[in-house]
């Protein structure tokens, strides 16, 4: 399915914050996706039914009326299904199926699968980044095995922070965090709420922030000396997601999680035998065809443009932080969902968020 070719009106799902499906008027749809929210969320991982009731004269994502039919469930019950829904998105054999790159001197990025709600092929990717000071700090990290905590020792073993990408990617960070006790926790402001509210996942732990950004400070490198030395910080706010991208200066480099994927997550699934692989074919058509960076880029552009920057009723913030990260000097892009994008990053990202850049479609 090519989502190019659907009817132009644009449905958002609330279950997800990073799928969106195009319908016609007057479609009524039926998901069984499951989402999961803290307790106390007004939706849950129950079959939900929307109706698409757009306006004619307004196409946009706030146009839309959602009508969930779930229950909601007790938080207990929403730890439990948590628990269960932990084992479907992480490999249970990391070691075996974990990719490490070299990409610069400096950085060096550990990719494994990782499904989407359990179903899509998105992949999952940590960044390992020196300073020039010869600290380290790992982005969005990954499960910690032997393999990766050799190449950190190569690198110097000074692990300094453990970065959450975004309001999304902390599954790991309390695993880093018993390896590497003195090093700073940092990520978008909420993060260490949501984290306080899960008690049955031992993944998750309640480790306190060092230092949060939110829209107040959504551009300060003060974590420390040597964090401003060598990187620029846009904290994105007004993604859905709540993104912390990175310019690590010394190597032109952008690290970023889920602001720009670029699927069909190729190195992430390198190791796994193709019989083991998700066989939810449709699906992963289906997002791959709004998440691909390849040719014109159509769906991601739309995606972005209609649903990315719109989620929060903030595009004109949204189109802000792209400017502003489209001003840094990068060459190289790491996304946490599909390929590395090595030398023509910058070429890249414009195409992706042209509009944006332009501040009209």
């Amino acid at each position: 399915m090519n989502i190019n070719r659907l009817p132009s009106k644009t449905l958002r799902t609330t279950l997800d914050p990073i799928i969106i499906a195009k319908f016609s008027r007057h479609t009524s749809f039926v998901c069984q996706i499951p989402r999961y929210y803290p307790s106390g969320s007004h939706l849950t991982s129950a079959t939900t039914k929307y109706t698409d009731i757009l306006h004619p004269r307004r196409p946009s994502c706030s146009a839309l009326h959602l009508q969930p039919r779930a229950r909601l469930v007790s938080g207990h019950k929403q730890q439990r299904r948590h628990l269960a829904m932990s084992s479907k998105l992480i490999p249970s054999n990391p070691a075996d199926v974990a990719v490490i790159r070299t990409i610069t001197p400096n950085i060096v990025t550990v990719s494994v699968p990782f499904l989407r709600m359990g179903l899509i092929r998105i992949g999952g990717r940590g960044t390992i980044i020196r300073f020039t000071s010869g600290t380290l700090a790992v982005f969005s990290p990954v499960a910690l095995i032997p393999s990766v905590q050799a190449k950190v020792a190569e690198l110097g073993g000074n692990v300094g922070y453990l970065i959450a990408g975004d309001m999304e990617h902390h599954i790991f960070l309390s695993e880093w965090a018993r390896a590497y006790p003195s090093a700073k926790i940092v990520g978008p402001k909420g993060l260490q709420e949501k984290r306080a509210k899960v008690h049955n996942d031992p993944k998750i732990g309640h480790e306190p922030f060092a230092f949060e950004w939110d829209a107040s400070n959504k551009r300060s490198n003060a974590v420390s000396d040597e964090f401003a030395a060598d990187f620029e910080v846009e904290f994105v706010d007004a993604h859905p997601n709540k993104e912390v991208v990175l310019f690590y200066k010394p190597d032109r480099v952008l690290v970023e999680a889920d602001l720009m994927f670029n699927l069909p997550a190729v190195e992430q699934y390198s190791k796994v035998p193709e019989a083991e692989k998700s066989s939810h074919g449709l699906l992963n058509r289906l997002f791959e065809s709004i998440s691909s960076t390849g040719g014109e880029a159509k769906g991601i552009k739309r995606f972005s443009w209609y649903f990315l920057s719109n989620a929060n009723g903030d595009r004109a913030g949204f189109n802000k932080s792209v400017q502003r990260i489209d001003s840094w000097d990068f060459e190289t892009i790491i996304p946490c969902h599909g390929e590395t994008i090595v030398g023509n990053g910058k070429e890249i990202f414009r195409k992706v968020f042209e509009w944006h850049l332009k501040g009209h479609k």
